[in-house]
């Protein structure tokens, strides 16, 4: 695998958002066929609670949407997650180490599904394979040097800018979204905000000729030092 094939699997991953319409999770782990034979994932975050600000392109119209999430997560990796402003607000997902269940504003029940040897994550960036690879890239110096310093969620943080001619946007998208992507000149570049100790990803953004198109960071970030059963039920 090329340094430029490695370093845009984790584009990838970050642009992958854009596809989601409204999902509020990831698998961290591929389930086997066999899902009894499906080793258990380590969370990468226990008793925390985050807020992250996510920008991504509308299902809707040519123009980004911006919500703010909140996750609490229990010592065992489990999660509640709640849009706590802008479109969708009030709508959630819970995952109690057995099913995965997500809620409408009116906590009326949309859909389920049972993933117990699989840990879910609300987002790419907040899941183990996600942070591991990024930082990966890193120590391995394919994202090059620190082009940057920033305070994200009060935590320093380093800047790391990737910059690769673009593969050939999808029809759909530049008929979508005009404004973001061309039909024949598109340029894209990917920005991580790393903490500092080489801890974690705070944040990430992806831009198409130098406009943002994707972006998630975190807002806060806290330790636990108790967990409430109840978050983990329905309003």
């Amino acid at each position: 695998m090329t340094k430029r094939t490695s370093t845009w699997i984790a584009v990838a991953i970050v642009a992958m958002a854009i596809l989601l319409a409204y999902n509020f999770y990831l698998l961290n782990k591929t389930q086997t066929a066999n899902e009894d034979k499906a080793e258990p994932v380590k969370p990468f975050y226990t008793m925390s609670r985050i807020q992250y600000v996510e920008k991504k392109l509308s299902t809707t119209e040519d123009a980004l949407e911006t919500r703010t999430y909140e996750v609490v997560f229990d010592d065992k990796g489990r999660f509640r997650t709640e849009v706590i402003d802008g479109p969708s607000k009030g709508t959630m997902a819970i995952w109690d180490g057995k099913m995965f269940r997500e809620y409408n504003a009116d906590g009326k029940l949309l859909n389920e599904t049972e993933a117990s040897k699989s840990v879910s994550a609300p987002r790419p960036f907040l899941s183990r394979g996600f942070n591991e690879q990024i930082l990966k890239f890193i120590e391995d110096g394919d994202f090059g040097q620190v082009e940057g310093e920033a305070d994200i969620a009060g935590n320093a943080a380093d800047v790391f800018v990737k910059k690769e001619p673009s593969s050939t946007v999808p029809k759909e998208w530049i008929k979508q979204y005009p404004s973001f992507f061309d039909k024949d000149d598109n340029a894209e570049e990917a920005t991580y905000y790393v903490a500092s100790d080489r801890s974690k990803v705070l944040g990430a953004e992806s831009r198409n000729n130098g406009k943002l198109f994707y972006s998630v960071k975190m807002q806060k970030l806290e330790t636990l030092d108790t967990f409430d059963p109840n978050w983990l039920k329905a309003k």
